[in-house]
C-alpha cells in the first residue's frame, strides 16, 4: 500500500490520488483506504448527486470539492493519469 492523497480536479470534475508528484485515475468503485484521525478505513469512491464514499460497506459520507484526503493505495491496480492506454 502507498500513501497519498485524494483530490478533486475541478477543471476534469474528476477526483485524482496523488502519490508525489505523480497523478493516478480514480474512478466509482474504486477502492481504497480512507484516513480518519489515526485510523485507515477500507472505502469505495461513489456518486450518485453528489461524490461520496463508502466506509467498512456500511458507512457514507459526502465528500468536499475543496478537501484534502489522505489515502492508502495498491498502486498496481491504478493508472498514471498521463499513461498510455
Amino acid at each position: 500500500m502507498r500513501r497519498g492523497i485524494l483530490v478533486y480536479d475541478h477543471h476534469q470534475q474528476e477526483w485524482r490520488v496523488w502519490i508525489g508528484q505523480q497523478p493516478y485515475w480514480i474512478e466509482q468503485g474504486y477502492a481504497f483506504e480512507l484516513r480518519i484521525q489515526n485510523w485507515y478505513l477500507h472505502a469505495y469512491l461513489e456518486r450518485d448527486s453528489d461524490w461520496f464514499v463508502t466506509l467498512e460497506s456500511e458507512v457514507r459520507f459526502v465528500l468536499h470539492t475543496f478537501e484534502v484526503y489522505k489515502v492508502r493505495i495498491n498502486i498496481e491496480n491504478y493508472m498514471l493519469v498521463n499513461a498510455p492506454f
